[in-house]
């Protein structure tokens, strides 16, 4: 057959074996009663129907977007250029917050629990963030008349909610590779010396927990890489572990 000829289909209709409503014997529908043509020896023969699209890894946006917020956090947590909090709410708002809660989303729509969970709830903590430390959430005009102490309860209380939970999201990388391991067990660690700091009142915790953030940060930033990079993309392929 030259490719300009067009294949020729027998097409036959039997506009009087269509019932107003297939019947259904057993639970199953018998397409022979609609019309359908069956395939020798079978008893239904399912339509061929390709996928609308290709989907992508989720996983990659939702490892940039944590790096990106995890890193300015961590630079304001030991004030290495500025100690504003106010500097990390765009990022927080703008960019990990609705990256995370699309990548969480994808996610639980290819049947990912785990990797949709720990996403959405990080992006809750980062939308979080940002309300809590924009000008119009009156949270700090509210805390600070209160006194520095009352300020860091707050977030303390804050940060403790987040040490939880992470700390559960650990115990559910036992089983994964290391690099997913490593990157919840620091994701705890920040959280946690954050609380500590704070409680406590230690400035070395609250240090210590920004630089956890930040070397948190180059860890996603290694994730999100080995999952973009590949023979179409660039040269180099990084190995995961």
């Amino acid at each position: 057959m030259s490719l300009n000829q067009k294949p020729e289909f027998e097409h036959h209709e039997s506009i009087e074996k269509l019932p107003t409503s297939p019947s259904i014997r057993g639970g199953a529908l018998h397409h022979e009663e609609v019309g359908i043509p069956m395939a020798p020896g079978s008893s239904m023969m399912a339509p061929s129907i390709p996928p609308l699209f290709k989907p992508g890894n989720p996983a990659a946006i939702g490892f940039a977007s944590f790096a990106s917020g995890s890193l300015v956090l961590g630079l304001t947590q030991i004030g290495l250029i500025t100690s504003l909090p106010q500097v990390a709410v765009g990022v927080a708002l703008g960019y990990t917050g609705i990256a995370q809660f699309v990548s969480g989303f994808m996610e639980l729509l290819m049947g990912n629990t785990y990797a949709a969970t720990t996403m959405m709830t990080y992006s809750g903590f980062f939308f979080s963030y940002g309300i809590m430390f924009s000008g119009a959430s009156g949270f700090l005009e509210a805390a600070i008349p209160e006194g520095e102490e009352a300020l860091e309860k707050c977030i303390g209380v804050y940060m403790l909610g987040y040490a939880f939970v992470s700390f559960i999201f650990f115990l559910g990388t036992l089983r994964q590779p290391w690099l997913i391991r490593a990157t919840l067990f620091q994701v705890f660690l920040a959280f946690l010396f954050s609380c500590l700091g704070n409680f406590l009142h230690v400035p070395g915790l609250l240090a210590a927990g920004g630089w956890v953030s930040i070397t948190l940060s180059l860890t996603a930033y290694y994730i999100m890489a080995s999952m973009i990079f590949d023979e179409t993309t660039t040269f180099i392929k990084l190995p995961f572990f």
